[in-house]
């Protein structure tokens, strides 16, 4: 018949054991919030840089009207264009359908 209280060699290696997977346990959540984190700063920076994509753009084309290397005609009309895709680009995004939430 086997002793049913564990002997001591039988505890230490249950013991490394239970420390090993405690160990895994918090560098997959570790690596799991990096993840998750690298991947909300992407979404989020996109969204970003189109706006400020569109602003540089315009601050760009009015630097060239005032130094004169395109006139108020050409100006005014590329700023027409720009408008209009940036207001046909918003509009698309709300007319989006959203997604449901899972669960």
């Amino acid at each position: 018949m086997q002793p049913i209280v564990p002997t001591v060699a039988q505890q230490s290696g249950l013991d490394a054991r239970a420390f090993f997977y405690i160990v895994l346990l918090i560098i997959l959540c570790i690596v799991g919030f990096i993840i998750i984190m690298s991947v909300k700063r992407r979404i989020f920076n996109d969204t970003n840089e189109q706006d400020q994509s569109t602003a540089t753009l315009m601050e760009s084309l009015e630097h060239m009207r005032r130094s004169g290397e395109i006139s108020q005609a050409e100006y005014d009309q590329t700023r027409r264009t720009i408008i209009e895709k940036t207001r046909a680009m918003l509009e698309r995004d709300a007319d989006a359908p959203e997604m449901p939430p899972k669960g």
